[in-house]
């Protein structure tokens, strides 16, 4: 039987614009990076067996998915920095994710908020109950729900 919640890793892959927002599929973001072989190689061997490795780094406990959706953005905003490792150190809410990631060998950070409620509410999503959709705007925007996104100087 298939089950919704049997790959939590599994989204749409495929480029899309959703209220005038970019998401860009992983393999467009691969492409248009300038990580390193072996990075992008394990960033895709990571969907199949997600836990922490030498090149992806964060606390165990922390959702995979959020690691992710960390990572693309990461590619997304900054396609042009090489780098062959990250280190992710965040605090998982219900609809946040909130913290740094480092990425080796420039040892350059970023801090970030990803927050499906806040994308929510300003796109105007609302559940049954009137309240901002959460889980609707996690499942359409995946890593366009970053509130911020910025190198940490």
């Amino acid at each position: 039987m298939f089950s919704l919640f049997s790959n939590p890793l599994s989204f749409h892959d495929e480029t899309r614009t959703i209220d005038g927002l970019k998401i860009y599929a992983l393999q467009e973001l691969l492409d248009n990076s300038s990580a390193t072989e072996t990075f992008k190689d394990t960033l895709r061997d990571f969907f199949s067996r997600p836990q922490p490795n030498n090149r992806i780094c964060y606390p165990s406990g922390t959702p995979a998915l959020k690691i992710v959706r960390t990572i693309m953005k990461l590619l997304q905003e900054f396609p042009q920095i090489p780098f062959d490792s990250v280190h992710i150190n965040a605090r998982s809410g219900c609809a946040t994710f909130k913290g740094e990631i480092a990425i080796e060998p420039q040892n350059r950070k970023f801090k970030f908020l990803w927050d499906c409620q806040w994308r929510a509410q300003e796109s105007g999503l609302t559940n049954a109950w009137g309240m901002p959709d959460q889980v609707k705007a996690a499942q359409d925007f995946g890593y366009q729900c970053f509130q911020y996104f910025e190198e940490n100087l």
